[in-house]
């Protein structure tokens, strides 16, 4: 384990001896440090070959308003369609920051994906008639087998994820009663199966006190119970990938439960961070962007003292982000 100071060349954050400065606002700022390729777990893959597996700690070390104290943990999964899973690339570090400095302990992951070193990843919790029963339940999904076999394993590895984390409690003074999961794409997929299908599909289940879905989905949608996270949903009505729909669905599931559930509506977005441009972009009828908007609704479901309100101010839950950039007249 290795503990550095970070300087990535985003313009968003500069990073020397432990401390953050950015543009971005946040409800709390705080300098963090960063503990760099831990090894959180391993994966099995074929011929029994075991694949280490890393995650980055960014840890708050003092805030504007005092000592961090414990803080609450947020697990977050990058997205790449199961192919590939990068946790220290630009975006990534760009929201591992921005979390970092509104008080987080953030915790970018990476898992196993499809091959690794020309292997496949093979199933740690599903015998092959398990798998078999379990495509049986998938049959009417949207999505290719193979795509829920590989959000099966990457789940196998986030709940390894989840589980260091706690374990780590102490060390990093977590308050590790209020986990936040924040995923994009099929990191997105994967944060919603540990919350809404964990259970169902064998798992113990997150104990996850807020959930952040960017451009994800998961199925099937009647999984989701009363009493399950509330979550976040950001969605482009143009995504080629997760259609607009589906994610309606998982509104009116979370209405028929009773789980609080929001959605930011992003038009003409498609799919993914770059067409998002959460930091740019704004929530129409407020002066959060869509970022701001994603630590307004953690401070609200995961901080102690009950201070920040959700929905924004004059907002409901179903929202809507300005075009960005705006259409030319």
């Amino acid at each position: 384990m290795r503990t550095t100071s970070i300087a990535r060349g985003l313009a968003a954050c500069v990073a020397l001896a432990g401390a953050c400065v950015s543009a971005q606002a946040a409800t709390r700022e705080c300098s963090y440090r960063v503990e760099s390729r831990v090894l959180y777990a391993y994966g099995q893959l074929e011929q029994g070959v075991q694949q280490p597996l890393l995650l980055d700690a960014y840890l708050p070390t003092a805030c504007g308003d005092g000592a961090p104290g414990r803080v609450p943990p947020i697990l977050l999964i990058p997205g790449g369609g199961f192919n590939w899973v990068q946790r220290d690339r630009p975006r990534i570090v760009e929201i591992a920051d921005g979390l970092a400095r509104a008080g987080y302990a953030v915790f970018p992951i990476e898992h196993r994906v499809r091959t690794w070193n020309g292997l496949a990843a093979v199933s740690e919790t599903m015998d092959p008639e398990e798998q078999r029963l379990y495509k049986k339940r998938i049959i009417k999904s949207p999505y290719p087998a193979d795509q829920h076999f590989q959000a099966l394993v990457a789940m196998e590895d986030a709940f390894k994820a989840e589980a260091w984390i706690r374990a780590k409690a102490e060390e990093y003074q977590l308050d590790i009663d209020r986990l936040g999961l924040l995923g994009g794409s099929s990191g997105a997929c994967t944060v919603l199966g540990m919350e809404y299908s964990g259970d169902e599909m064998g798992f113990a289940g997150s104990s996850a006190k807020a959930v952040v879905d960017m451009w994800g989905d998961f199925y099937p949608h009647s999984d989701m119970k009363a009493g399950d996270a509330p979550v976040l949903v950001l969605a482009g009505t143009e995504d080629p990938v997760i259609a607009y729909d589906l994610t309606t669905d998982i509104m009116t599931r979370a209405r028929k439960v009773k789980v609080d559930a929001s959605r930011i509506t992003m038009p003409g977005v498609k799919h993914g961070l770059d067409d998002a441009d959460i930091f740019n972009r704004h929530v129409v009828g407020t002066d959060l962007t869509i970022f701001e908007s994603i630590v307004q609704f953690l401070d609200a479901k995961l901080r102690v003292d009950g201070r920040v309100a959700w929905p924004p101010s004059g907002q409901t839950r179903e929202m809507m982000a300005e075009e960005y950039p705006a259409p030319t007249p």
